[in-house]
């Protein structure tokens, strides 16, 4: 009876060490597409990718724990003019609408250190986590992970002005009690959307 009770602990021990092993998931991407003047806000073509995204991340990475936009009462200078800067929370906005989930906007455009902070808490160790923000500034906060994570930062490429199209993608795995960093690019498959508005003639 001993033996059998020292078994079914250490099974059961190894299932909630696996259980604490579990990778986290970051999913970067930059706003959609914006106007020629800037205003702070998507054109036609970038709404219509924000309402494609949703099915694109559903059909790719798990349901996540938390999503992420900077601040949109923070004014941007956008083509030399200072708008509120509500791309990045308008392009995840329709994800967050179909999950059902809030868009966490504490923090500020340039607060990279204090937005690191939150996607890697405990609270997300083991989830899925979507950001949407500026694409240099994702670029960074991809660089920045890795380099907090034990792995290169130079492997993060440039982000180009024109893609729109690209998913940065940072994966948190457990290893030997040490937390090792991943990366990968890949697209979300989205570009040459739409011109126009939905129900625009």
């Amino acid at each position: 009876m001993k033996k059998t009770l020292t078994s079914l602990t250490f099974c059961a021990g190894l299932l909630l060490a696996g259980s604490s092993l579990a990778d986290e998931t970051i999913v970067l991407f930059r706003h959609a597409e914006k106007p020629a003047a800037g205003l702070g806000q998507l054109s036609c073509q970038g709404l219509n990718r924000a309402l494609a995204l949703p099915a694109v991340l559903a059909a790719r990475f798990d349901r996540p724990a938390a999503l992420f936009a900077p601040n949109p009462g923070i004014r941007k200078k956008d083509g030399g003019v200072p708008y509120n800067y509500i791309r990045p929370l308008a392009t995840i906005e329709p994800t967050a609408i179909r999950l059902g989930l809030p868009v966490n906007t504490d923090f500020g455009l340039d607060e990279l250190d204090a937005l690191e902070a939150a996607i890697t808490s405990p609270a997300n160790r083991d989830a899925t986590v979507f950001v949407s923000w500026e694409h240099r500034l994702v670029a960074r906060m991809a660089g920045q992970l890795l380099a907090r994570y034990g792995a290169d930062p130079a492997q993060v490429p440039d982000w180009h002005y024109s893609d729109f199209d690209s998913l940065y993608v940072v994966t948190l795995q457990q290893q030997d009690g040490r937390t090792i960093a991943r990366f990968r690019v890949e697209k979300q498959g989205l570009n040459n959307q739409a011109q126009t508005c939905p129900g625009e003639k």
